[in-house]
């Protein structure tokens, strides 16, 4: 962080502490990082850090360089342009000249003859509506291609703002690649006395070997991998590869923030910030599982509970822990406890023992590796919820990973559900029907979830996910045997699920979640499909991937497909200095059917052979602040199962959105 804006002349009279904070910047920075990493590129777009050496000021964790290297894209011949997050229409793009305004400036004549430098100011045309950018294209006349560009978004924005620049040399006289990447950051919402915050880094790469021989190339699946020597490699080879030595400044920085770094325990703090988003709280050598604190729904009203497992402090090898909570409505004590040994580094193989007596949504579908009880807008549903399963699970599990983009699963369960509401499952018996309402399964159960083009970022002890650009696809299995653990049902279930979202430039972004589901025979309505639901009241949450004109538990199936589509505009519709709400366009449709539908007795329900269409609009973030934003939606229920009154197919809704 550079002290340069902290300290530009202000006429008017500052007060104490600003002249204190003005002298501390007089001989140190606020924050230093350095970096140095060895870099490798394939076709098609494989690429590869190898970070050799790493050091934060006042931080050990090497995290740290992963998040630098997200705050711009890496070279500017791409379609789309990332700054801190945000992908900006490139003007040297296809098209671009619709939607950029270009002027020349001036021509700079070269020391060879012939060598001509054209420097061009671009921005937005007036009237155009898109996410783009302002600043200086230097381009040269060898292979007319870009020497040097600075750009920032056009529109600036409240809480940040950022500027770019990428120099680039002709390497071996055949190709031009970015040697230098600069970045500025004003921090609009942090100020130091009257002035705002400013961040500079500074990105040089050297040593550029075109056509290298790769003899031991990285995993495809690792974008990033900190070694463990990293954060201790001698002062000589810091001195090998910086570009200039410290100066006093920057020294006093490093000496001054890592004292206070040690001190204070920033490692562990930045540790604790990481497990929050989680939805873990570190205590040292046990986790607070803030998704155990309470739950609500319409069943047990509120529950109350706490959740522990012991941290990686303890060990990297096994973790365990358990919780309790109570429902305040049903009156009724949950609890669990689970074991989980890692058995390879970097989770490639897991084992995972548990015992739960706990509530489970009759008819619901979950993944092997859904976080249940998240904070994630899809989890809104919940809130509505009232016919539950009362579950005792004993279950096995074994997950392993391989290549990086395929996670298995197996295992076995025993449950023991009976149904928390009014129902009765006519089972067939030798000449008479029995009506019961709970059953005990003995599963099998087996699971594979595809994540192509998933990246992560790899330390010596674990490694984190940067997401995956590709559909993301989970098929899974799941088998009952009477006989099997003492199970008394037979039956066989398939689900399947595919997500996938992708930007079109100009239009936004669409997002497709596709779910499907059989069962080959009648069993009870745990076993089935709810159709996920999620109307409530007059006024209910947005909960993503669910039907927002649908009551909970009104739709029955044994199997069932359904499509979910998403399309944001984001702010292209309409966009101000102060308001700049982003509008989005639901299609939801689903189609199943039930065998024997009679055998479930007590408990209304309709079935889905005709099909359930809806469509709706959403305006989000029509109140925003730097972390979150408010909106508001309204969807229409249509076709075979809509109402007669129009105002009964109408369904309104509040949004909500998270900026981390």
């Amino acid at each position: 962080v550079n002290r340069d804006s902290l300290l530009a002349e202000d006429t008017a009279v500052p007060d104490p502490e600003e002249l204190r904070l003005r002298k501390i910047l007089e001989t140190q920075h606020l924050f230093m990082l350095e970096s140095v990493s060895e870099h490798q590129y394939r076709y098609p777009g494989k690429a590869h850090d190898r970070i050799i050496a790493s050091r934060a000021s006042g931080f050990k964790d090497p995290m740290f360089i992963f998040l630098i290297s997200q705050l711009q894209s890496t070279s500017f011949y791409d379609n789309q342009i990332n700054i801190a997050g945000t992908q900006y229409v490139n003007p040297v793009s296809n098209d671009a000249e619709k939607l950029y305004f270009f002027h020349l400036k001036d021509t700079i004549y070269g020391m060879n003859p012939g060598d001509t430098t054209f420097v061009i100011s671009y921005r937005p045309r007036d009237g155009k509506n898109f996410d783009g950018m302002k600043g200086l294209l230097y381009i040269s006349n060898n292979r007319w291609a870009i020497q040097h560009v600075t750009a920032e978004p056009a529109i600036a924005n409240q809480s940040l703002s950022m500027r770019i620049q990428q120099m680039y040399e002709l390497v071996d006289g055949r190709q031009w690649f970015p040697v230098q990447l600069n970045t500025e950051i004003i921090f609009n919402g942090m100020s130091a006395g009257r002035n705002k915050m400013l961040g500079i880094g500074k990105s040089y790469r050297r040593n550029v070997v075109l056509d290298a021989q790769i003899e031991d190339p990285a995993p495809g699946h690792v974008a990033v991998e900190i070694t463990g020597e990293a954060t201790s490699v001698s002062e000589a080879l810091w001195q090998q590869y910086r570009v200039d030595s410290l100066s006093v400044r920057e020294r006093n920085t490093y000496r001054i923030i890592d004292s206070l770094g040690r001190k204070h325990g920033f490692d562990a703090r930045m540790k604790g910030m990481s497990a929050l988003l989680s939805g873990r709280l570190p205590l040292g050598y046990v986790d607070l599982d803030l998704k155990r604190l309470f739950r609500i729904n319409r069943y047990e009203g509120t529950n109350l509970g706490i959740g522990l497992h012991t941290s990686r402090k303890l060990s990297e090898r096994f973790s365990f822990g358990g919780y309790a909570g109570y429902g305040f409505k049903d009156q009724e004590l949950k609890y669990g406890a689970d074991l989980q040994l890692n058995l390879l580094r970097y989770d490639k193989f897991t084992l995972r023992m548990s015992y739960d007596y706990d509530l489970e949504e009759s008819g619901g579908t979950g993944f092997f590796d859904d976080d249940a009880g998240s904070l994630a807008s899809y989890e809104y549903r919940k809130l509505m919820l009232s016919r539950f399963d009362q579950s005792e699970t004993m279950k096995v599990m074994a997950t392993s990973r391989f290549l990086g983009v395929l996670k298995v699963a197996a295992g076995i369960a025993y449950q023991h559900k009976q149904a928390a509401y009014d129902y009765f499952w006519q089972q067939p018996g030798a000449g008479l029907s029995v009506m019961n309402h709970d059953f005990a399964y003995g599963k099998v159960l087996a699971g594979v979830k595809f994540t192509p083009g998933e990246k992560f970022i790899r330390t010596a002890t674990q490694q984190v996910s940067t997401g995956a650009r590709h559909p993301v696809i989970w098929l899974q299995y799941t088998g009952s045997a009477g006989g099997f653990l003492g199970g008394q049902l037979t039956y066989h279930r398939f689900d399947f699920r595919m997500k996938y979202a992708f930007d079109t430039r100009l239009i936004g972004r669409t997002g497709i979640q596709l779910e499907a589901g059989y069962t080959d025979r009648p069993v009870p309505m745990s076993e089935l499909y709810n159709a996920k639901g999620s109307r409530g009241d007059v006024f209910t949450i947005y909960s993503p991937a669910s039907f927002q004109t649908m009551r909970v538990h009104e739709f029955l199936s044994d199997r069932q497909l359904a499509v979910f589509l998403l399309h944001s505009f984001r702010k292209l519709l309409f966009r101000s200095e102060f308001f700049e709400p982003e509008i989005s366009l639901a299609l939801n449709a689903t189609l199943g059917s039930l065998r024997q539908p009679d055998r479930h007795r007590n408990a209304s329900f309709n079935t889905l052979e005709k099909g359930y269409y809806e469509a709706g609009l959403l305006v989000n973030n029509l109140l925003k602040s730097s972390f979150s934003g408010i909106g508001l939606g309204v969807f229409y229920r249509m076709g075979p199962y809509s109402f007669d009154k129009a105002a009964e197919n109408l369904a309104f809704k509040l949004s909500f959105s998270y900026g981390f």
